[in-house]
């Protein structure tokens, strides 16, 4: 009896160890299958994380790329908030994306143009859109020239650049039929890229804090509507400014309005409109040509400003007449063109859209036909 049953425990144990291991078989197995199951979604996730944080990158670049210091492609100024805003890039705003591109470049490396580095980089799209326009290198040196145009007219406080010491480089690497190009901001022969007046860094900081310490002054005394600081300031500078006649130093730009107070027109009409960005009234920068009571014709330069729901001309210049001695500008003359219409404009006046000499043509804001009332 014994014996019997000893071979039955035997096939007992035999049966229950078979199936123990087909158990911890298929335990394996399943929890090979799981594992294969859990390292896919693990590497789902770990892709759909990359994609987010992908896009969650681009979204915080796009959101930071005026303050970023590499040149990003394809970008732009944030939606202007209100007319003021976008007045201060009046002329950026007529530019093509190409333009724009550059115009936002120069602005995000003034540190660099003040150092005199040389081969600044350009983004690097303007490659394709080298490529994309006709004439190429050609269609981007054009759009350069239109930034610079666009940029020196909206930005009267880099009054210490020189534009014509400015040059696009051009690099070109051809495979086969391809071409590719490479754009960068160069100075050429030149020492430094400001005017003449300006030798380094350090005579340009000084200068700035010249005219920031007679901006203050002016800002801070120029109360009330935006009327009452437009006249402010109109009268500021007829009654503290000359009229250059010697071909002097600085006469065109707000240095010279602001610090020596000697400037001719465009020196007039610059330091206006600076004075109108820091009250922030729209104001632009006209240029082209005016006509006096004898006939003579010269290029000028004056400014349109917001008020009213209208735009109006002001001329500093033609308000601030030379004066032979020590006479006063008489009150009919020193408002003769303060804020006035088409109609008292246009009849000595004559815009013209070429900032430089075969230059962008930009467009002006539409004047109102009666002067202010």
């Amino acid at each position: 009896m014994k014996k019997k049953n000893t071979n039955k425990i035997e096939k007992f144990l035999g049966v229950l160890i078979v199936l123990l291991l087909a158990i911890v078989i298929t335990v394996v197995v399943m929890l090979s299958l799981d594992s294969n199951k859990l390292q896919d979604t693990i590497l789902s996730v770990q892709n759909k994380y990359i994609d987010i944080s992908q896009t969650v990158k681009k979204k915080i670049m796009k959101r930071l790329e005026i303050e970023d210091e590499t040149p990003l492609d394809n970008i732009e100024f944030p939606e202007k908030e209100n007319l003021t805003e976008a007045q201060r890039y009046y002329y950026y705003e007529q530019l093509s994306q190409t333009g724009k591109k550059i115009y936002i470049t120069i602005e995000k490396n003034i540190e660099n143009l003040k150092n005199g580095e040389e081969n600044i980089p350009l983004p690097p799209s303007l490659n394709e859109d080298a490529k994309n326009n006709e004439g190429g290198k050609e269609y981007i040196a054009k759009e350069f020239q239109a930034a610079w145009d666009a940029f020196i007219t909206d930005r009267s406080e880099y009054f210490y650049l020189d534009t014509s010491k400015v040059c696009l480089v051009t690099k070109m690497t051809t495979r086969g039929s391809n071409t590719n190009y490479e754009f960068l901001i160069g100075k050429g022969d030149n020492a430094n890229y400001f005017i003449d007046e300006f030798n380094n860094k350090a005579d340009v900081e000084k200068a700035i804090n010249e005219v920031e310490k007679v901006k203050n002054e002016i800002i801070n005394n120029a109360t009330g509507n935006n009327y009452e600081k437009m006249k402010y300031v109109h009268d500021w500078i007829v009654d503290n400014v000359k009229y250059d006649t010697t071909n002097g130093s600085n006469t065109s730009n707000i240095y010279g309005c602001l610090v020596n107070k000697n400037v001719v027109c465009e020196g007039y009409a610059r330091t206006f409109k600076y004075l109108m960005d820091e009250l922030n009234i729209p104001c632009v920068l006209v240029s082209g040509k005016a006509t006096d009571e004898d006939g003579n014709s010269e290029r000028h330069a004056w400014n349109y400003v917001y008020i009213k729901n209208n735009w109006f001309a002001i001329d500093t210049t033609w308000d601030d007449p030379i004066i032979i001695g020590n006479g006063r500008v008489d009150e009919s003359i020193k408002y003769k063109y303060f804020l006035k219409g088409s109609n008292t404009m246009n009849k000595d006046h004559t815009t013209i859209g070429q900032i430089t000499n075969n230059g962008a043509e930009f467009e002006y804001p539409v004047l109102s036909v009666e002067d202010i009332k």
